[in-house]
């Protein structure tokens, strides 16, 4: 035994993961040549988080199918091919894979269903992969958060201004009250939206637990959330969604 060190402390640290130093490299998730580069003579990883995304917002009636591609390609078709790429390497390693999704990957919001389909792909992804690469004890695990501050948002407000500049007359009349409501909303949520340390640290805890749970749910609006989603019919929760954002009550001229 060490001098100046206990017994339980050696115990202790001898089942604490030990990790090399990790070195950002800046990809675009969807250029497979260059995840091929990075993932080219890697050695062995202990763990890989899918956290590329993107969000566009606006109805789903007039958006151009173009955002619908983007949208997708980023977030779910990226996320499986950053997860092809770095495979071989988490089989190696016996490493486990974290995929950052959404409560929207539950639970579908007005003016966010672009967003929403592809976190519910990336849903469907991670449970397939969970039970594919189970044999080889890979867990997959995802990770749920609710409202947490995020450089993404202000991003998310000035792409759906810009797409809402292109609507025409008839979109705007049809659904310029409710794009006014879920920009504020989003102002609300930014501000009083919890600090990302807290999902960092629950990311952390799936990659060096030694049993990880399927899903983290985390912030209290993401519990809260999802539970009524289970517990209450879906007309009464599209009906709150929908005064929530500020859509019209009854259908309206068109």
């Amino acid at each position: 035994m060490r001098a100046g060190k206990t017994w339980w402390r050696e115990f202790a640290e001898s089942l604490t993961p030990r990790f090399t130093p990790a070195s950002p490299v800046a990809l675009d998730v969807t250029d497979t040549a260059q995840l091929a580069a990075a993932a080219k003579g890697l050695g062995p990883l202990s763990g890989l988080v899918n956290n590329a995304g993107i969000t566009f917002s606006g109805p789903l009636e007039h958006m151009p199918l173009d955002r619908l591609r983007e949208q997708l390609e980023v977030n779910t078709v990226g996320v499986l091919a950053v997860s092809q790429a770095f495979l071989p390497a988490l089989r190696a390693g016996r490493g486990r894979l974290v995929m950052i999704s959404s409560t929207a990957g539950l639970v579908t919001v007005p003016l966010l269903g672009a967003y929403s389909a592809s976190k519910f792909a990336l849903e469907a992804i991670a449970d397939a992969l969970r039970q594919e690469l189970a044999p080889w004890g890979l867990p997959v695990i995802v990770v749920n958060p609710g409202s947490f501050k995020s450089q993404n948002r202000p991003k998310t407000d000035a792409k759906a201004e810009s797409d809402r500049a292109d609507m025409d007359e008839k979109a705007e009349r049809q659904y310029g009250k409710a794009m006014d409501v879920f920009l504020q909303f989003n102002k609300k949520v930014e501000a009083g939206a919890g600090p990302p340390e807290r999902v960092a640290a629950v990311v952390e805890q799936a990659l060096i637990v030694r049993r990880p749970r399927p899903r983290y749910l985390v912030g209290s609006d993401a519990r809260m959330t999802v539970a009524l989603k289970r517990l209450l019919p879906t007309q009464t929760v599209d009906a709150l969604l929908s005064r929530f954002i500020g859509l019209p009550r009854s259908e309206s001229s068109s």
